[in-house]
């Protein structure tokens, strides 16, 4: 893998997903890694006086100054984690953290998005903005619920509908990641009864040579019936979201997917995107 971009706001959900990544390292090649942190100062900041004897200008350039140091030191600690040959470089934003994420993408072009969650206590800044960053990304993006401890991924729970069967193909981008997953399919249609021969004839073309199974999903509600089996099944270490109007990452509603990441304590979720 390339490049990955990791937003990062010092949180222990934060230092969570630096260490994924780092143990993540150990089964895959990774050439670089990029640190975001944002430094986003309100207009109206500049305007208030601070009450502490400086300006609010050398206040905030204090504050970025000690935001800088404190990336670098992260950095250099993830680098000592990481395997020989791994890039780790920092970046500090002046912009909004989506605008931030939205130009790092454009300007260096990683090809993973990493994003600590913890929606459920709401201790990371940048938890609490992980919907909507995953929304405006462009690229995948690898969200690690705050519990979550890496584990090697061998099998993959795929939620498919039978809408989504043609974006199946897309699965072969997680070999860049994973040399030889186990697909688990998951038709999340709760009417559906198995025996359509059809649908298994489909999914079977459009995986080619991947090793899979296929299960069919009984909950009306998407998102605990997928989060329900992966606990259930207990040696499902990725959930994958395909891209497309027929995914159930983007047929839920904004508070579904909040209620999802909650649910969602220990399994990685990717989420595949159209480009």
């Amino acid at each position: 893998m390339k490049t990955i971009l990791i937003p990062v706001d010092f949180s222990n959900t934060s230092s969570n997903a630096l260490q994924f990544i780092a143990d993540l390292n150990q089964d895959i090649d990774i050439e670089k890694i990029i640190l975001l942190k944002t430094h986003y100062v309100s207009i109206y900041s500049s305007i208030i006086p601070s009450g502490y004897g400086q300006s609010n200008a050398e206040y905030i350039l204090q504050e970025r100054t000690e935001t800088e140091e404190k990336l670098n030191a992260t950095g250099q600690e993830l680098l000592k984690k990481c395997k020989n040959g791994v890039k780790v470089e920092i970046a500090v934003s002046d912009l909004p953290i989506l605008r931030a994420v939205h130009e790092m993408i454009r300007d260096q072009g990683p090809t993973l998005l990493l994003l600590g969650s913890d929606a459920s206590d709401d201790e990371s800044p940048i938890g609490e903005y992980v919907i909507e960053i995953a929304q405006i990304s462009t690229i995948p993006v690898l969200i690690i619920p705050s519990a979550s401890k890496y584990k090697k991924v061998e099998r993959v729970l795929v939620p498919c509908g039978p809408g989504a069967i043609p974006q199946l193909p897309r699965l072969n981008r997680l070999r860049q990641i994973l040399p030889n997953p186990e697909l688990v399919i998951l038709n999340v249609d709760h009417k559906h009864t198995g025996d359509d021969g059809n649908y298994q004839a489909q999914i079977k073309e459009m995986l080619g040579d991947f090793s899979y199974k296929v299960f069919y999903a009984q909950e009306k509600n998407i998102a605990k019936g997928i989060l329900d089996f992966a606990k259930e099944s207990k040696d499902i270490q990725l959930i994958v979201a395909l891209p497309g109007k027929y995914s159930f990452f983007y047929n839920l509603t904004h508070q579904n997917i909040t209620e999802a990441i909650t649910l969602n304590a220990k399994t990685p979720v990717l989420i595949f995107k159209e480009n």
